[in-house]
């Protein structure tokens, strides 16, 4: 286990969504889906922000839990981003999308949450994979 993979992991994912949900990228079309206005947005919450690191420190610690073997003739970084995106796509997404169509939120609200998270886990598997040494078999 690498805490420098999985801090870089958890950092990643905050700088990803930092960008993500900025106004200018995806962030006017996930505030009207969430009934948040610009100013709603300006109000710092240290708690938020805290526990989304937590959490995110949490994902990263949870990829990290494979990392450290390795395929003949892959990179580190393509075998974690394989690592990342399958529990993406085969839990996350489909667990963001229910939730979605129950809390009846629209369509771009849902596909930007879900194309942030699998974006991000897929990234977070390669970064984390890359930074643990490999471990001889």
């Amino acid at each position: 286990m690498s805490y420098v993979a999985i801090l870089a992991g958890a950092i990643l994912i905050m700088i990803l969504g930092f960008n993500w949900f900025h106004p200018k990228v995806m962030g006017k079309s996930w505030m009207r889906g969430a009934g948040l206005t610009e100013e709603d947005m300006k109000e710092a919450n240290p708690i938020v922000m805290v526990g989304a690191l937590l959490m995110a420190g949490v994902l990263s610690w949870a990829t990290s839990r494979y990392a450290g073997h390795t395929e003949p003739d892959m990179s580190q970084f393509v075998h974690g981003m394989f690592h990342g995106f399958m529990p993406a796509i085969m839990y996350v997404a489909p667990v963001l999308v229910s939730k979605g169509l129950f809390e009846k939120k629209n369509i771009s609200w849902i596909l930007s949450g879900v194309a942030y998270w699998v974006i991000a886990i897929t990234l977070v598997g390669g970064v984390v994979y890359s930074l643990t040494p490999v471990t001889p078999k």
